[in-house]
């Protein structure tokens, strides 16, 4: 194994555990507490949160230097990945300040779909 694929692991992991946990979130865990005790739900948002800010500090600094090594900061798709990604970041922030938004809970995984989906034109 080079360093260049585990770089490119570590990148996808991160992405694998940021949209990965908000399917989760969205699909089972809000689903399957909603009604019950609020704070179970602050403390897996909590968790998520802190997991969260993790694997994005690890997507942004494998991400930068994959773009560094492969030349690719002149591409479209990656000016438009991060420009989403900075979205992302405002919608999460936004979040944090009204945690029972929906909307704000769907824009963020939408995007972050649609951010994930960018990532695969760039691999091709």
């Amino acid at each position: 194994m080079d360093t260049w694929t585990a770089v490119r692991f570590l990148h996808l992991l991160g992405i694998a555990f940021f949209v990965g946990g908000q399917l989760m979130l969205v699909t089972v865990v809000t689903p399957a507490l909603r009604g019950q005790d609020p704070a179970l739900m602050r403390t897996a948002a909590k968790r998520f949160g802190i997991g969260s800010a993790v694997a994005l500090l690890v997507i942004i600094a494998s991400g930068a230097a994959m773009a560094s090594h492969f030349d690719r900061w002149g591409d479209i798709t990656l000016h438009w990945k991060i420009g989403l990604l900075v979205a992302v970041f405002i919608l999460t922030g936004l979040h944090t300040k009204t945690p029972y938004t929906r909307a704000l809970s769907l824009a963020t995984l939408g995007l972050s779909l649609v951010i994930l989906l960018l990532g695969v034109a760039l691999a091709h």
